[in-house]
């Protein structure tokens, strides 16, 4: 059974995508700008902290890093080094041949970087815990894993995930630019566990290359494309812990289910569907945390099953998702609110509270749900409790 997550499912939407398209569309423009030295590509990217580089000593021994705080602020994160491969006359070298940039969604660590000189990343010391997700809009990549692994070139058509192992290499052409997403190894064995119902035993081990075009794939990257539409606005997810905690689970539980990896086939096979029973244990919880950031794994937890016995239960009992039923739950929330005037406020207001981020899409979502849109059910109510007194 396929089970869907979409992004109405956690209250937010993004922005137009074209599926069939074979590089993400980063937050600034593409084409070299020979007028502005200072970058490798037109536009900075928004909502990143950037570091521009001109030194080499800077870039290949790390001294940029404060730079990039708050972000990447984990101790072996430093593990991280580069060097230029392709190095020119002092006269031809660029004031700034490279930009870094980080920013971040609650801990997931997002990396921007761009070179105009070629040069290669190298996993040091002893290793980095977290797996990398990166996605490349410009050049190509040629990655090595651990020393002895096979290499492979990766392109804007074929995606990356990779463990920070000790020797992991990252080698750019020059014209460079790519998008990485840090994800800590504790978030996703956490994810894995609760869609098997029980510990994860062995590390994730994901197939490092696949292709960008693959079904699976494009519900991944057009999370990438949200997460970045996201970073570049003034607050990313309007600030709501609701909207990000719930993207982040979406984003993890995507990753797991769309790419390959030596818990795939077991995952495939998990769970049975939940019985009733447990269904309105999880749809109690799930009102009883309404205005709470709420995880799949402690909906499973608190209903007593794993999280894809969870998934198939609700599929089968009630032709819906558990993200979906959040999401319902939140909209009958804020009806109530509306209802019992229990607001502070505007509308946007109440939403917000609820995690709902997008007020035209939340709109249009209450309006399906319960046949009006939620100011004519503000008036309605207040009207009541006029003529109730």
């Amino acid at each position: 059974m396929v089970v869907t997550i979409r992004f109405a499912d956690i209250g937010i939407l993004s922005s137009a995508t074209d599926p069939r398209s074979n590089r993400l569309r980063w937050a600034m423009q593409a084409g070299t700008d020979p007028n502005n030295p200072a970058l490798p590509y037109g536009e900075e990217p928004e909502g990143f902290r950037l570091a521009r580089i001109g030194d080499l000593q800077d870039l290949e021994g790390g001294a940029y890093w404060p730079r990039l705080q708050p972000h990447f602020l984990k101790p072996h994160f430093k593990l991280l080094r580069y060097r230029i491969q392709e190095r020119t006359g002092a006269d031809r070298t660029p004031k700034f041949f490279s930009v870094r940039g980080a920013s971040g969604v609650g801990d997931l660590d997002v990396a921007y970087v761009a070179d105009r000189l070629a040069a290669t990343l190298t996993v040091t010391g002893s290793g980095i815990p977290d797996y990398c997700l990166t996605a490349v809009s410009r050049g190509a990549l040629k990655f090595g894993g651990a020393p002895g692994a096979r290499t492979a070139g990766i392109d804007r058509s074929v995606g990356l995930v990779y463990r920070g192992e000790p020797g992991t290499t990252l080698s750019a052409t020059g014209s460079h630019e790519r998008l990485s997403v840090w994800i800590p190894a504790t978030s996703l064995n956490q994810r894995l566990a609760a869609l098997l119902g029980g510990p994860v035993t062995k590390d994730i081990a994901f197939e490092p290359v696949f292709d960008w075009d693959a079904v699976p794939a494009q519900r991944l990257r057009r999370l990438m494309e949200l997460m970045v539409e996201e970073l570049r606005a003034p607050t990313p997810f309007a600030g709501s812990e609701l909207a990000s905690h719930s993207f982040i689970d979406l984003m993890l539980y995507t990753l797991l289910r769309a790419l390959p990896h030596n818990h795939s086939d077991h995952l495939a096979r998990a769970g049975s569907p939940a019985v009733p029973g447990i269904i309105r244990r999880a749809e109690a919880y799930i009102h009883a945390h309404v205005e709470e950031p709420i995880a799949l794994h402690e909906v499973a937890a608190a209903a007593g099953c794993s999280v894809r016995s969870l998934q198939l239960g609700f599929r089968r009992f009630r032709e819906t998702t558990p993200l979906e039923a959040i999401r319902l739950a939140r909209l009958v929330a804020v009806r109530d609110a509306l209802r019992t005037g229990d607001i502070a406020g505007t509308v946007t207001d109440l939403a917000l509270r609820f995690g709902f981020t997008n007020p035209s899409r939340f709109a249009h979502d209450y309006k399906a749900a319960f046949g009006e849109a939620p100011r004519d059910a503000l008036r309605r109510g207040s009207g009541h409790r006029r003529h109730s007194r």
